[in-house]
């Protein structure tokens, strides 16, 4: 991975062609309104390296889609050892990245004041993985059998694997972020993600059983912008503008991923093109982000109903008590607009799932 954040290499790419744009018109460089003075600051962490998952805010920021909203977005990556959530409330950035709605609540309960803006995926992409022709192939098939999970799981999908499947504790195996074992081994059976490991298992030869958790009951949403609420009351525009112009972003790169996947490929050298394709075709073949209540008000929704559902899942698996109240976790107020159906209507080529 190079040095540069998503910002640097974005903005070193840019003047060439606007000058060329600017000759061309007649026009001076202080001219152009994506460079003025006027542009919002904004902060924003994602919560791991660049990659094809996070595809939509690396299109607006590198195809001047913020600038279009007003916005100057300085975009960091996160990654194993950052904490989005002390970021934020430490004034480090505007918005970040969380993985899980389970986040949010969980900080509701510790009396933390984050607020979730959009989500973005309306699957959490967690799996469970496991060889064909073992005889793991349903999730009922793996009760009993050693599972490879990470600590975070312990905390979200597991204990509702348990009550499910009828899985114990005694299954857990530590599960390191390393592929070899699975790949050496027919018998393993790990979590993953769905865009993301399973390129590394297909590419060694073995196409693998994938169980989707969203796809067997798993409510939660995933890939969230949040913010605290002192952000949200104080700069509400620049809210708003944000979630709008990272929605556009997402339906442009959706559209047209080659310039932004050559762009997050010169950001992170790991993602390949190949990786790179395969990430984007299992978020769209799977519904990842187009799918359900996405499918009819866009990208990034989120309703009442679905975080009720969330919470009642939550508190009856023992991860959140049944005090919290989730609606104070979210707004619904930048999401399923009539902007952002105005949005949806600009890119009529860009589908989803039906049925999910």
């Amino acid at each position: 991975m190079t040095s540069k954040t998503a910002s640097d290499v974005a903005r070193d790419g840019r003047p060439g062609w606007i000058a060329g744009l600017v000759l061309a018109a007649g026009l001076t460089l202080s001219s152009v309104p994506a460079w003025s003075a006027d542009l919002e600051k904004v902060t924003f962490r994602t919560n791991w390296f660049p990659q094809a998952e996070h595809g939509g805010w690396y299109h607006a920021v590198s195809q001047g889609t913020y600038e279009d909203y007003g916005l100057d977005v300085d975009m960091e990556p996160g990654g194993p050892q950052v904490n989005n959530i002390q970021l934020l409330l430490g004034g480090r950035a505007d918005f970040v990245m969380l993985h899980s709605s389970g986040q949010i609540l969980s900080a509701l309960e510790e009396g933390l004041p984050l607020v979730a803006l959009a989500a973005f995926y309306q699957k959490d992409p967690q799996i469970i993985m496991s060889h064909p022709g073992v005889g793991n192939d349903s999730l009922e098939d793996l009760k009993g059998k050693p599972i490879l999970l990470s600590q975070d799981a312990h905390q979200s999908f597991w204990p509702w694997l348990k009550q499910k499947y009828g899985y114990t504790d005694d299954q857990v195996r530590p599960y390191t972020f390393q592929m070899g074992p699975f790949i050496a081994d027919p018998e393993v059976i790990q979590q993953a993600y769905v865009t993301s490991e399973t390129f590394v298992v297909k590419d060694a030869g073995i196409d693998p059983n994938v169980f989707l958790l969203s796809d067997h009951g798993w409510r939660s949403y995933s890939t969230m912008i949040v913010t605290t609420r002192e952000t949200l009351e104080e700069r509400p525009e620049v809210a708003r503008k944000f979630v709008e112009a990272t929605i556009e972003g997402w339906y442009q790169y959706l559209q047209d991923p080659q310039a932004t996947n050559e762009y997050i490929n010169e950001l992170n050298e790991n993602q390949t093109p190949a990786q790179l394709a395969h990430s984007l075709r299992e978020m769209d073949e799977r519904g990842i982000v187009l799918s359900g209540d996405a499918l009819t008000d866009g990208i990034g929704i989120m309703t009442d109903e679905r975080w009720q559902a969330i919470h009642e899942q939550l508190v009856g698996l023992g991860l959140v008590d049944d005090s919290v109240d989730p609606t104070q976790g979210y707004t619904t107020e930048f999401v399923g607009t009539e902007a952002i159906h105005d949005i949806m209507a600009r890119y009529p080529d860009v589908s989803g799932v039906e049925g999910d």
